[in-house]
């Protein structure tokens, strides 16, 4: 007798409908307005925390659901950015050169 593959019909099928075999509402598919994906261009940063530092974040990540390191470092780099303008009243001003990387000088 030969091996059976499968086990034959899924049995999940009798509750859960199969949504590729129904029809799509009309209201869909004459949209007015196509959908557009804007999608924001995002660059790496790369910058050296002390170890305690680093520690409480993946702590923080780890038991937080949905929070990711870049969703928390993006979220803690614009809040206090918006408290550093909000405390100079404005926004700063863009730079004129870029950001010398490396080791500072001491």
């Amino acid at each position: 007798m030969p091996k059976r593959k499968t086990i034959g019909d899924n049995p999940l099928d009798a509750l859960v409908p199969d949504l590729r075999a129904t029809e799509r509402p009309s209201s869909i598919e004459s949209r007015a307005e196509p959908m557009t994906s804007s999608r924001i261009i995002k660059e790496r940063l790369t910058v050296h925390l002390p170890i305690d530092l680093i520690d409480r974040v993946k702590n923080a990540v780890y038991w937080t659901p949905g929070l990711t390191l870049a969703g928390l470092a993006e979220e803690a780099f614009a809040k206090l950015v918006d408290k550093l303008e909000k405390e100079r009243k404005e926004p700063f001003p863009q730079r004129k050169a870029e950001l010398k990387g490396g080791r500072p000088l001491k």
